[in-house]
């Protein structure tokens, strides 16, 4: 991966956690006032940043040249592993602090006994990803057999797993109506929107690399 598109998208990764953080910082502070509007959009846009930064972080390793490793992996596929799951972890990670922020301190008023283990959930999953990055082979392995294999075993079916999930969330939070709800989980059920929406964005881009991986 050249100097320049590695540079890109940790800066797309950087600017993502500053928009997560403001995203947060504003959802909680505007729950404080019960302005529902500013609380949905401050989810609405971190749903959004995600999005852009998945295609714009895949389109970079969808630059890059096909190189097999000597265990016969694409490397595009495993940089594409690395952005997506780094970009799901911002995801998690974000849902947790709001979460977290809303319901667990006395911040804004909200009480909901769910709160504190949803966030702590989204906290666990965040904790996972960075586990799956810490143990992704870094360029110049393959001095192992076998190094990498599961990594590629379970990066399609992981992907479709998120995928299904965010997409049964999503659709079953607007049929049941829930994000017009007024009761105690009205800002939860925008940071689970807003995080079914990152993900299954995330999740789409990084099958959609892995495919073009697998044909180039």
């Amino acid at each position: 991966m050249s100097e320049r598109r590695t540079l890109n998208t940790r800066l797309f990764r950087r600017a993502l956690v500053v928009i997560a953080c403001l995203s947060a910082a504003t959802m909680i502070l505007a729950a404080r006032g019960d302005r529902e509007l500013i609380v949905t959009a401050g989810a609405a846009a971190f749903a959004f940043a995600v999005s852009v930064v998945a295609v714009l972080s895949n389109f970079e390793t969808w630059r890059l040249p096909s190189i097999a490793t000597p265990r016969g992996y694409a490397v595009r596929s495993f940089v594409a592993m690395r952005t997506n799951t780094a970009l799901a972890a911002i995801a998690y990670g974000w849902g947790a602090a709001a979460m977290l922020g809303l319901y667990l301190t006395p911040l804004t008023g909200l009480k909901w006994q769910h709160g504190w283990q949803y966030g702590s959930a989204m906290a666990l999953l965040a904790g996972l990803c960075f586990a799956f990055i810490r143990t992704l082979p870094l360029p110049g392995w393959g001095r192992r057999a076998g190094d990498g294999q599961w990594h590629a075993l379970l990066a399609r079916p992981l992907s479709i797993a998120q995928a299904a999930i965010s997409a049964g969330g999503l659709g079953a939070l607007a049929l049941s109506g829930k994000l017009a709800s007024v009761r105690a989980d009205w800002a939860a059920n925008r940071v689970f929107a807003a995080l079914a929406i990152s993900i299954l964005a995330v999740s789409i881009a990084s099958l959609v690399s892995l495919a073009r991986a697998r044909h180039d």
